[in-house]
């Protein structure tokens, strides 16, 4: 260890020697730093978070799911233009009446988080997730489906068992109509609202053109 108040007395040659590695030690661990991706995971307020938990309705092993989720992060930004939202619209309105196929994303078919990523990235180079639950990570998250607005993401819950939250997503079209591909019905326009089904498996929209 290098004792400070000595070394300043220390020939200048010698004060070379002992600086500069030094110096290139602090410079690789900056770099090494910065390479690596860093995990800033964005959480919701206690009352949104609490919001969400109360739609699972006791149900603990939902609750643990998302749970699990969003420890990971949402709210995350994105950058995609809203000068891009009604050609988004436009090729997913080419898929209607394609049927539903897992992990289909042609005219054959498709499924609803492929429905999403082919729209979207027709328009724009910017990467975005495949999945619809890491799709949920991105954008400012909407609570309320009346404030919602066309080309927001919306996202659903426990539409059929998997070992995740976030179970199928669509694209709002405004005045409470949204568009996905559904297992059913392949790919149709549906209310949000239907209290029959969507309106209790609306988990939360997400706006991520801006």
């Amino acid at each position: 260890m290098i004792d400070l108040k000595s070394f300043s007395s220390y020939p200048n040659n010698l004060k070379l020697i002992i600086i500069i590695p030094l110096a290139l030690l602090y410079l690789l661990l900056q770099n090494n730093d910065n390479a690596q991706p860093k995990n800033n995971p964005e959480t919701l307020s206690q009352l949104d978070n609490e919001s969400l938990i109360s739609k699972f309705e006791g149900n603990e092993v939902l609750e643990e799911k998302y749970k699990l989720f969003e420890a990971e992060g949402v709210n995350r930004k994105t950058s995609f233009s809203k000068e891009i939202i009604e050609k988004v619209i436009e090729t997913a309105n080419s898929f209607l009446g394609v049927p539903n196929q897992f992990g289909g994303t042609t005219l054959e078919g498709i499924d609803a988080s492929g429905l999403v990523y082919i729209s979207i990235k027709k328009h724009s180079d910017l990467n975005f997730p495949r999945t619809s639950e890491e799709m949920a990570r991105y954008g400012q998250i909407i609570l309320n489906p009346d404030d919602l607005i066309m080309g927001d993401l919306v996202f659903f819950h426990n539409t059929y068992e998997i070992d995740r939250i976030i179970t199928s997503v669509g694209i709002y079209l405004g005045n409470g109509s949204f568009i996905n591909s559904s297992s059913s019905k392949g790919v149709t326009i549906s209310d949000i609202n239907d209290p029959y089904y969507w309106k209790s498996k609306f988990f939360y929209g997400t706006r991520i053109f801006n």
